[in-house]
């Protein structure tokens, strides 16, 4: 596996139970297991701790439990981008597909790292996917099949 850069939509699905959770999960495992890095911008952090307090709003969890939402958060395995440098490329990206600036900047650190990008934003994902192939839908991901040490890789 290669490296990865994750938005928003798939981080909260590592720690919220929601549709392809446990494909978002298996993105984890699968780069610890490669030695992969899953990339997120800084504001990944404060959109899923938003995500977070909405459930705990809604009374659909307690404040205990968003606590260790958070907490889980904080501990992922993830490298982390900043934002700043990208407003340009984004604000870019954002007038021309009508999208906002915090989907913009996940497809712009996506083509800055040179790696594709993972997003569960299907809305996003369908009008930049043309342009910007590198951009991958969760739900479309197929697991790439894990090569052992001194294993060849499948022909």
């Amino acid at each position: 596996m290669s490296d990865l850069v994750i938005d928003s939509s798939v981080a909260a699905k590592w720690i919220l139970p929601e549709p392809d959770s446990a494909r978002a999960q298996q993105l984890v495992v699968d780069a610890s297991a490669s030695g992969s890095r899953l990339v997120v911008l800084d504001l990944a952090f404060p959109e899923v701790a938003n995500a977070i307090w909405k459930r705990y709003r809604q009374k659909i969890i307690t404040a205990d439990e968003a606590r260790q939402l958070l907490d889980a958060l904080l501990r992922a395995p993830v490298s982390v981008e900043s934002a700043w440098g990208l407003l340009p490329a984004a604000l870019k990206i954002a007038v021309k597909y009508d999208r906002s600036v915090y989907d913009a900047l996940f497809v712009a650190l996506s083509r800055e790292l040179k790696t594709a990008g993972v997003t569960a934003d299907e809305p996003l994902y369908n009008v930049v996917k043309a342009d910007f192939p590198e951009i991958k839908l969760l739900r479309d991901l197929q697991r790439e099949p894990q090569i052992r040490p001194g294993e060849k890789e499948p022909e």
